[in-house]
């Protein structure tokens, strides 16, 4: 994982004991010898330190989550459906080719009349963490199916896993 951190800065100014009579910052309190008092409280003003910080840390993506939609429209039913199961079917088989593990990939299918024709939609979610085999995946799928399948650009984030490491 590549990780790209900015230098940490911290500031730190020691406010001055600037006169021999008033604080300006402070009203009220004046200087005797080399300590401010208070009039009030007859003790020593305490001197002040103002620290103030900042810092960057940015890191890549260590997930991307690719989706990929087949639809297909047809007077029948089961035509509706074959058509897409049978594309459905050789998109998993080359996502389990390439290694990814089941939990990895997510199906949602929707099947449906509108006016004299059947609908069917399926979805395929993958989450990826190696990056080169979800190029390679998805160019495959680009390459061998057709129209009727959609390939969404990858939408690249951080795991829980990976932001909890980072702080």
């Amino acid at each position: 994982m590549l990780v790209r951190m900015t230098p940490s800065r911290v500031f730190a100014a020691l406010v001055p004991v600037n006169s021999n009579h008033w604080d300006e910052n402070e009203p009220g309190f004046f200087r005797t010898g080399t300590s401010w008092r208070s009039p009030e409280q007859g003790r020593p003003a305490s001197r002040e330190v103002q620290v103030t910080g900042t810092a960057e840390l940015s890191a890549a993506p260590d997930r991307a989550r690719v989706s990929v939609l087949v639809s297909s429209g047809k007077k029948e039913a089961g035509e509706a459906k074959n058509s897409v199961c049978r594309r459905l079917d050789y998109i998993l088989q080359v996502i389990r080719q390439q290694g990814i593990q089941e939990m990895n990939v997510t199906v949602t299918k929707d099947f449906r009349r509108i006016e004299n024709a059947y609908h069917m939609e399926a979805e395929v979610c993958v989450v990826f963490t190696d990056f080169e085999k979800m190029q390679n995946i998805c160019n495959l799928l680009v390459e061998k199916l057709t129209t009727s399948v959609t390939i969404n650009p990858p939408t690249f984030y951080h795991s829980a896993e990976a932001m909890e490491d980072l702080r």
